[in-house]
């Protein structure tokens, strides 16, 4: 089974793939600007126009200040911050990922605006009350303990703060053998529904939960995303090794598969702290 950072730590999306990107475009990466980054540091489907959605949802606007988690190479939290003038700490478990965040952000002069660290989405090492809203997109199906994430949102949001995030989703088709796959390729342990979603949600204290069926869309980006994994195979066998890109391409098949079935879905969640 592999572990969560050894996961992100061999991602196709990386701070040097997203440079050489870049640089293969002809962009002076000695003199980027935030929105080059976008191009390709937008690890979550649906790329800027999913954050935009978020951001409208939770009416993050100048100086908001946001939580991001499960942060990963920091595209929400740099665009959040000069979209939208946030102030963004981003937390992720992967040091690596941190690390690579921490750089792509000082390259862009938003390290006034945007900070990261490693941190245990989970147990969040953070003050109460410190945010006026949280956000995570496609994260939560790697750690386990989503109560102890919702516990944690709600205690370092102000009263009338709001979390955001998309997550996959799992339906009454998924197997119990799909559900190992996901456990022993993904890192994804526990895969919920809707409805227990909204009720661990609602059991952490939040209220006003809205929820948006992503699924039908997510389809389509999917399908598109491996084929961009696809197209990376040169830039990841020489990082990574063959033995590794096939697998990531053979377990990514099998991910699509799932999501064109209708075993696994998306989904969009808002919810409030009173």
């Amino acid at each position: 089974m592999i572990d969560l950072q050894t996961f992100y730590d061999e991602h196709p999306i990386n701070e040097t793939e997203i440079l050489e990107k870049l640089a293969g475009d002809g962009v002076d990466i000695e003199a980027l600007r935030p929105d080059d980054l976008t191009r390709y540091d937008q690890d979550h489907y649906g790329g800027t126009a999913a954050t935009d959605a978020l951001a409208e949802a939770l009416s993050i606007g100048p100086q908001t200040r946001v939580l991001d988690i499960c942060s990963g190479m920091g595209g929400t939290s740099r665009y959040l911050a000069y979209r939208f003038g946030a102030e963004v700490v981003g937390v992720d478990l992967t040091q690596s990922r941190v690390i690579g965040a921490r750089r792509l952000t000082e390259r862009v002069g938003l390290q006034d605006r945007v900070s990261f660290q490693r941190g245990d989405a989970s147990r969040l090492d953070l003050a109460d009350g410190a945010f006026d809203r949280a956000v995570s997109q496609e994260s939560f199906l790697h750690v386990p303990d989503r109560e102890g994430i919702f516990a944690g949102c709600h205690r370092v949001l102000k009263p009338g703060g709001g979390l955001g995030f998309t997550d996959w989703i799992a339906t009454d088709r998924l197997t119990d053998e799909a559900r190992a796959f996901f456990a022993k390729t993904f890192a994804a342990a526990r895969l919920v529904g809707f409805e227990e979603y909204c009720a661990l949600l609602a059991d952490a204290g939040f209220s006003d939960i809205a929820v948006t069926d992503l699924s039908e869309p997510w389809r389509t980006i999917l399908v598109e995303r491996l084929a961009m994994f696809r197209s990376l195979e040169a830039e990841t066998v020489a990082r990574f090794g063959q033995d590794r890109f096939d697998t990531y391409i053979r377990n990514y098949e099998f991910f699509v598969d799932r999501i064109s079935d209708g075993s696994l879905g998306g989904g969009r969640f808002i919810a409030w702290k009173p």
